[in-house]
């Protein structure tokens, strides 16, 4: 797998020296957001780094490793990763680092740091691997379909908080580069549906259809931890509706955020055991 990412690596280099040269094909892309959002020089590196992809055998590695650098290669802030609300073209104060700070004009540093830190991940995961079964269903979890036979003794979860963040639209850059289908409608919680009583009510709703559906699958004494931002202290409610008793709840401060701004911010780390 290591070889793969080496190699592709190399191809981007020799490309980025073209590009610099003058001598370098250009790449399109009908996307708008594409061409708005990254430097001239980080669009074409993302795009000929995205088409030698499908060259190799561990290409999905080779698209999170691609997902990740073309994240940090927008023209954005530095401090405003998660949420940005227009590219910048120019010298501005940072946040983040105390000084004046220019917009990304490269991909390939990113693609390469991302690279050698995936490399080094892979290692360090091949020594701890077993052979333990792990499967993903992807769907909407207030009716998506669990085996029959398919006991739950726990769960782990940090489900949307409300009205905060529009998930789709903060992980753009990646439906665009990979043309994935979008599924803003289906989002709980999603900030286009702000925070008025109807809006609390309804994630309400669903967070409780949520657990029902996988509570027949919880053996009893199931241990469910979420983490969570529950300004509006409706956790213990979505916990009376589902069953489970409530253990513990801490508050904490998120001290490590991308978006480096005063605001205080915390999460609420709940317990509950299936009854």
């Amino acid at each position: 797998m290591g070889k793969d990412i080496k190699d592709a690596l190399s191809r981007l280099q020799d490309f980025s020296r073209k590009i610099y040269s003058g001598t370098a094909n250009q790449i399109y892309t009908d996307s708008t957001y594409m061409k708005e959002w990254f430097s001239e020089t980080a669009l074409q590196e993302i795009l000929f780094y995205r088409s030698i992809v499908p060259d190799y055998k561990n290409s999905e590695v080779l698209m999170v490793i691609l997902s990740r650098a073309a994240r940090s290669a927008r023209l954005v802030p530095h401090y405003e990763l998660a949420r940005p609300k227009k590219p910048v073209k120019s010298t501005y104060w940072c946040i983040k680092h105390k000084k004046y700070c220019t917009p990304i004009q490269e991909a390939y540093k990113f693609i390469q740091r991302y690279s050698l830190d995936t490399i080094e991940r892979l290692k360090a995961f091949d020594k701890i691997r077993t052979d333990a079964f792990v499967e993903i269903i992807q769907g909407d979890a207030r009716i998506v379909k669990l085996p029959d036979d398919l006991k739950i003794d726990g769960v782990f979860t940090s489900p949307p908080y409300i009205g905060m963040i529009d998930y789709h639209e903060q992980h753009r850059y990646a439906y665009e580069l990979f043309n994935l289908p979008r599924f803003d409608e289906l989002e709980i919680g999603s900030a286009s549906k702000g925070q008025s009583q109807k809006a609390i009510k309804e994630y309400l709703d669903s967070m409780i259809q949520v657990f029902n559906n996988i509570n027949k699958n919880l053996i009893k004494g199931a241990n469910i931890f979420i983490v969570v931002n529950d300004k509006y202290n409706i956790y213990e409610k979505i916990g009376e509706a589902v069953g489970f008793d409530l253990v513990d709840m801490l508050i904490r401060p998120v001290t490590m955020r991308t978006e480096r701004n005063k605001k205080e911010f915390y999460e609420s780390i709940i317990h509950f055991v299936k009854t």
